[in-house]
């Protein structure tokens, strides 16, 4: 059940061994059964997927802020949320789970990269030992790794001392005057690339370790980055928790706001999405032969990763309660909850098999509309309520080589689509183009319509939570310009449109809006009918994945089966130490760590009222319940 592209890899087969001298923090570590042997977490853990962050060379000498230590000193990053697993073939240097010896757009040189296992792999501490939980809720503080980063780049420019030492530890017995000139030179470029992604990634509500805004960040780095327009970026303000990621393959949704089914080219759709936000570089410089954007992205290694997923199981609590770690399950306790559970939880979160989970993106997830959920809306309305200037893309075809012209004004989530649709396609004439150089007529016109194919399958695979509805008599469009012909309000249009449909997701709000902004073509294609979604998902292994909600914001299992109102209201984040009890995460006896304040903007901890009104021995019951999942 292997999703085929291309190219094949044999990534898996670089075995992780220890290289000789290696710190292995795996020694003192407790690991579960999750499907995984040392080559599948090898790959996952150090597999570069096309997210150059800087030249390798410099993040090696780099030292860190205000100290003469070097950034890359374990106690520093392990700071910063940072897990260790040795040497390996893929990770010569040591380097901590996620971080990747990558190349950039050129692939010229080495580079510092980042891959999924960052955010994605955690460790758990109880009874006394460190259990490592692959594909869970890491603890990384992304935000305060960028933000660190840049200040040591910026002080190494700007401090002599500091730049002296940098260079001679960089150019060895090539260092003289000339030479760390030169490298100061690049060494300024290095420092423009970060402080634009800082200035394009601005936000007002820290995430704190365990969150970012991939949406916004992604958007943000295709939409203001990549086209070169600062006006098309967005206050990166709705920071969700890092997703668990065992039985993901297997849902029909994986983005906390469903937008891209994982059917087909779904998945291909969501990983190179993904790399594009977190530092893949693109060529928007259109070639004929082959065709699409050229880009740093892997795909052949996002292929590798993604089968590794497709193998990765949840962990179990059972487990950890035979290794003397965690109490036994009460049975009869959580065969009172799993009856409580049925009536009260299984209608919108799968129950389904650990092992055996059926075909890839087979099972369903249910949706559900902003107003039905009631949780923080910041993540799903900074994805859907963007129009931006489509910049060098305008004119060009939606899906690339299929779709209408790109207007001047369209929805973000349509240039994500195009730009993703134009590396995947780069990607696969790369392969074929020297065939398509030599053969002629009749067979590079079928191969040529293998690349139509593609194209339509993107885009009808992945249409990034856009739909249009049509309906018989009027369009919404026609609707909203003749109400408007009428003098009637946005909010009186709102309404009509509202009567004419079901979807609790539409924003006819922001549809109306737009329609009374632009005109003309820009109108038409920002007609598209936007949604504010937030999915659910089977909760194998979810005991292990805390805080809870999409954005992180309830601490513990049991204090979201309390209503919105007797939820803490902050709660410090970061800590390891796992609670048993309630099934979170404890907070450090000191009170040191990220604050997460409820009352900041993204960090709602309203909504999710589901078995809130229970009686105390029915919430018991469903936590022993949930410990058997």
């Amino acid at each position: 059940m292997k999703r085929s592209l291309t190219k094949t890899t044999a990534l898996a087969s670089l075995l992780m061994v220890p290289l000789a001298g290696a710190a292995m923090a795996k020694d003192a570590v407790v690991t579960l059964w999750q499907g995984w042997d040392e080559a599948a977490r090898s790959t996952f853990y150090h597999a570069p997927q096309g997210s150059p962050i800087l030249p390798y060379n410099f993040f090696m000498a780099l030292e860190q802020p205000s100290s003469e230590m070097l950034f890359i000193d374990k106690e520093h990053l392990a700071s910063l949320g940072m897990l260790y697993w040795g040497a390996s073939a893929l990770n010569p240097d040591d380097l901590p789970i996620g971080l990747t010896v990558d190349r950039d757009i050129h692939g010229n040189e080495p580079y510092l990269g980042m891959n999924c296992a960052a955010c994605h792999v955690t460790e758990v501490k109880v009874g006394g030992k460190t259990v490592l939980v692959d594909g869970g809720v890491s603890h990384f503080d992304f935000w305060r790794f960028m933000q660190t980063l840049l200040a040591a780049l910026e002080e190494t420019h700007k401090d002599s001392a500091k730049f002296d030492r940098f260079a001679k530890r960089l150019l060895g017995d090539d260092y003289n005057a000339e030479a760390a000139d030169q490298l100061r030179a690049r060494l300024r470029g290095v420092v423009a690339k970060r402080q634009e992604w800082a200035f394009h990634n601005q936000t007002s509500t820290i995430p704190g370790p365990g969150r970012v805004d991939a949406l916004n960040v992604i958007l943000n780095q295709v939409t203001a980055k990549m086209l070169e327009r600062d006006d098309n970026a967005r206050l990166a303000d709705g920071p969700v928790s890092y997703p668990y990621l065992w039985d993901a393959p297997y849902l029909q949704y994986v983005q906390y706001n469903g937008v891209v089914p994982n059917e087909g080219a779904g998945a291909l759709g969501r990983n190179v999405g993904q790399v594009l936000g977190v530092f893949g570089q693109v060529s928007l410089q259109e070639s004929t032969i082959p065709g699409g954007y050229a880009s740093s992205v892997r795909i052949e290694h996002l292929h590798d990763l993604e089968n590794t997923l497709e193998t990765l199981l949840s962990p179990q609590w059972s487990e950890l309660a035979g290794k003397g770690l965690v109490p036994q399950i009460d049975q009869t306790l959580a065969s009172q909850g799993e009856t409580l559970f049925k009536g009260e939880c299984a209608s919108c979160h799968q129950v389904i098999d650990r092992v055996n989970r059926g075909a890839l993106a087979s099972i369903p997830i249910k949706t559900f509309g902003l107003p039905e959920i009631g949780t923080d809306p910041a993540a799903a309305m900074g994805f859907a309520a963007r129009a931006v200037a489509s910049g060098p893309l305008q004119g060009r075809k939606a899906a690339y080589i299929e779709g209408d012209p790109l207007c001047e004004y369209v929805h973000g989530n349509t240039v994500l689509a195009h730009v993703t649709v134009g590396v995947i396609m780069h990607d696969f004439g790369h392969t074929y183009k020297d065939v398509l150089s030599t053969i002629g007529g009749q067979a590079k016109d079928s191969l040529r319509q293998k690349f139509h194919d593609i194209a339509n399958s993107v885009k009808a695979t992945f249409g990034f939570g856009t739909q249009v509805v049509t309906k018989a008599e009027l369009t919404d469009r026609q609707v909203i310009d003749s109400l408007r012909e009428k003098g009637k309000s946005e909010a009186e249009i709102v309404e009509v449109l509202k009567a004419r449909s079901t979807d609790q997701t539409a924003l006819y709000d922001l549809m109306v809006k737009q329609g009374m902004l632009y005109n003309g073509k820009d109108a038409d294609c920002l007609e598209t009918l936007e949604t504010a979604q937030y999915r659910s998902r089977p909760l194998n292994g979810v005991w292990a994945t805390g805080p809870f909600l999409h954005n992180g914001s309830v601490a513990t299992l049991r204090d979201l089966l309390e209503p919105p109102e007797k939820r803490k209201k902050q709660f410090v984040v970061g800590n390891s130490d796992f609670d048993p009890v309630n099934l979170g995460f404890v907070e450090p006896a000191d009170g040191d760590g990220h604050v997460f304040d409820t009352s900041r903007p993204g960090n709602s901890n309203s909504g999710h009222v589901f078995g809130t009104h229970l009686p105390e021995d029915s919430k018991r019951a469903i936590i022993e319940y949930l410990k058997t999942l």
